[in-house]
């Protein structure tokens, strides 16, 4: 028996009126379940958002070298032996970039293990050579 998907999509404050147009735009595309927008500021408590989720669907968050280590904090708060991390993001070759991907993974694979998605296995039409996506879970 399938279950209702429970969504919580986040961002910062200032960008929750836009989720909030988003959601009301693709109303019709929840035909069960429900989705409900919320403030995330990495580093700050997860209490709100446990237990721990299924999945955790992440797009375009590894750009600012201010904000690895509290990302790489908040999902270590918020996955549990169950969640799986989709993280999509440009891989950018130029300026600040490759640095702060590099700190990025760096953190990240002392409590958890990434696979990167082949581009064989993406969509044909959708993929692209410079977009990654990985699944990462807890390390075992």
């Amino acid at each position: 028996m399938k279950g209702r998907a429970q969504v919580t999509v986040t961002d910062l404050e200032d960008l929750q009126s836009l989720l909030q147009v988003n959601i009301q735009d693709n109303q019709e595309l929840v035909s069960s379940g429900s989705i409900e927008a919320k403030v995330l500021k990495w580093g700050e408590n997860v209490s709100e958002f446990l237990p721990h989720p299924h999945f955790i669907l992440m797009a375009d968050c590894i750009y600012y070298e201010q904000s690895v280590k509290p990302l790489v904090e908040t999902l270590k708060h918020l996955v549990g032996p169950e969640t799986t991390i989709i993280c999509c993001y440009e891989q950018r070759t130029v300026g600040v970039n490759p640095k702060v991907e590099k700190q990025f993974f760096e953190l990240l694979l002392q409590d958890f293990q990434s696979e990167e998605i082949p581009l064989n296995k993406q969509d044909p039409e959708y993929n692209s050579p410079d977009i990654r996506i990985l699944h990462i879970r807890r390390a075992v």
